[in-house]
């Protein structure tokens, strides 16, 4: 085995044990709350040791986010793959609807963790963070795509922003009426009216 696989190998198994401590992480903060799991009942039936947690996650905070940076790249890929004739807000939105593969695929869980997230304060200012690192990214990739002569950093942070507060803004609308409606036309809607400003 080439020195290349072995550490191949080793990424792909280190990939592989983060995605499996944020998944069962998750499945117990929402079964019985964030604030009354601990870092050894995610650890321990996985068989893995408490130290060996923090060479993942540096807190049980980045455990429930780590969902949105495995979704960046794909993010970033969304915007990338637009047809270049899209203006620019519209090619945003897109790829952030792109997103919604995730509600289409589950809604009982996105609601579950918008519940987990609204309702653990130590949680709210993470999600900030962590939805900042998709804005940087799709900022970077609005430059990219449209050129620095066409699209300034300014610019692209103004049309990024305004896409990802829409995009907000329409899940706690659903959230807030209790999940019930289709999440789609409200993130449409959204969309549109931040169009229209």
């Amino acid at each position: 085995m080439t020195i290349g696989k072995i550490v191949g190998l080793r990424a792909q198994n280190k990939l592989a044990t983060r995605r499996e401590l944020s998944r069962f992480g998750v499945e117990l903060f929402l079964k019985q709350g964030f604030a009354n799991t601990t870092i050894e009942q995610i650890v321990q039936p996985l068989g893995i040791a408490r130290r060996t947690f923090f060479r993942y996650f540096n807190t049980k905070e980045d455990l429930v986010f780590a969902w949105y940076e495995d979704l960046t790249p794909d993010l970033v890929d969304a915007l990338k793959s637009r047809p270049q004739e899209e203006k620019p807000f519209t090619a945003v939105c897109e790829a952030l609807t792109s997103l919604l593969e995730l509600y289409d695929a589950n809604p009982d869980w996105v609601l579950a963790m918008m519940r987990l997230l609204k309702e653990t304060p130590s949680l709210i200012g993470s999600e900030f963070e962590k939805r900042i690192v998709w804005e940087r990214a799709l900022v970077l990739a609005l430059i990219q795509r449209e050129g620095k002569r066409t699209m300034s950093p300014l610019k692209a942070g103004i049309v990024v922003s305004t896409a990802l507060a829409a995009f907000t803004a329409a899940l706690n609308e659903w959230y807030e009426n209790g999940g019930d409606a289709k999440l789609r036309p409200i993130v449409a809607k959204a969309f549109s009216m931040a169009r229209d400003l």
